[in-house]
């Protein structure tokens, strides 16, 4: 009889991408008939919600930082271990560059099968004790989840056939559109902090705000958002900028803006650029990201070359003079994330990771 239970290790509920990937697919499997054990790293606040079915499993102890660190991934790596061979699942899913190192050295000498994903941009630098990591422990799991083909080329380079890679996007949760709420808004959602370049944006707003009545939103907290009001301050545009900070009705501000710009220096597979592009919102962003899997530059959206401001800041500029071309993009942008629901990535899922399930 196959053994129906799926373990899935998340870094946290806590707001994030991954964060984000995880809960979806958690509820989408709990539909499915299977029993999902959802561990959390960090225990606390929770931004994402689980379906009542999912058991959630969460460390009595923290990540209170410093020299207590070290302790905290000793004590994580028993935790983990004790409550993967209590659960006995089927198969295990574990997403996150820094976790899944963590998750596989947790399990050495266990017959779990262990799938993997990263959830950054493949090139990206690790510290030595991350990437040595990865290159011991990745050959020990069952299956490497790649969200683009960028991604699944750069690890064939690194691992040769030593990986069982299969390429699969994220899944888009289902959005809610708030119909005739249109205004003159040009978004970004996510997290402040030097990987998502939000003074890049900041930058290339500056160029052209005399030049429209239009505003810019932010929606997101994270370390780098005090900086960013005091630079838009500096550049003498914070009465045209506002900072949402976290926002648990993220549904209702996609609704509101006409305009979607991602000036983000490192990705995996950006989520929020598929959320904003499921509101039928016309999108930009740099190609130093993985954009090829999303973006057919000028048919569903505009890619602009690494860290062009100029180019960056004209081509939202010709968005917000030219409402039939956000219309016509924004339209080919809501179509092409269709087949990106829950249950069609979900089941691409299923049938990927369950097929060394007993």
């Amino acid at each position: 009889m196959t053994n129906k239970k799926i373990l899935i290790v998340s870094p946290s509920l806590k707001i994030g991408g991954i964060e984000r990937a995880l809960t979806v697919l958690a509820n989408y499997f709990v539909t499915r008939g299977y029993e999902i054990i959802f561990i959390s790293c960090l225990s606390g606040d929770k931004f994402y919600s689980l379906h009542e079915n999912v058991r959630l499993v969460e460390p009595n102890f923290k990540n209170t930082g410093g020299i207590q660190k070290i302790f905290f991934y000793i004590k994580l790596l028993f935790f983990l271990r004790s409550e993967i061979k209590k659960a006995s699942p089927g198969v295990v899913l574990s997403f996150g560059d820094w976790f899944n190192p963590i998750v596989l050295f947790s399990l050495l000498g266990l017959k779990y099968p262990v799938y993997i994903s990263d959830r950054t941009s493949p090139d990206y630098k690790f510290n030595i004790i991350t990437s040595l990591g990865k290159k011991l422990l990745y050959p020990k799991s069952s299956g490497f989840i790649a969200q683009t083909k960028r991604s699944a080329d750069f690890k064939t380079q690194q691992f040769g056939d030593k990986l069982n890679i299969k390429i699969i996007s994220n899944a888009i949760r289902k959005t809610s559109v708030v119909p005739d709420s249109k205004q003159n808004i040009l978004l970004f959602v996510g997290r402040f902090a030097w990987e998502k370049a939000p003074e890049r944006l900041l930058e290339a707003f500056s160029k052209l705000a005399n030049k429209t009545d239009w505003k810019l939103h932010f929606a997101g907290d994270g370390p780098m958002l005090n900086e960013m009001k005091l630079f838009s301050k500096e550049l003498k545009i914070d009465d045209k900028v506002v900072f949402h900070g976290a926002v648990s009705n993220i549904d209702e501000l996609y609704s509101k803006a006409s305009i979607y710009a991602i000036p983000s220096k490192v990705e995996g597979f950006p989520n929020a650029l598929c959320e904003a592009m499921s509101f039928a919102l016309p999108c930009i962003c740099f190609d130093d990201i993985p954009y090829e899997d999303i973006i057919i530059n000028g048919h569903n959206g505009f890619v602009i070359p690494d860290g062009n401001i100029k180019l960056f800041s004209e081509k939202i500029l010709e968005l917000i003079n030219n409402e039939s071309l956000r219309f016509e993009v924004g339209l080919n942008a809501q179509q092409f994330v269709q087949k990106l629901s829950p249950e069609t990535i979900g089941e691409e899922y299923l049938k990927f990771i369950t097929e060394k399930m007993k």
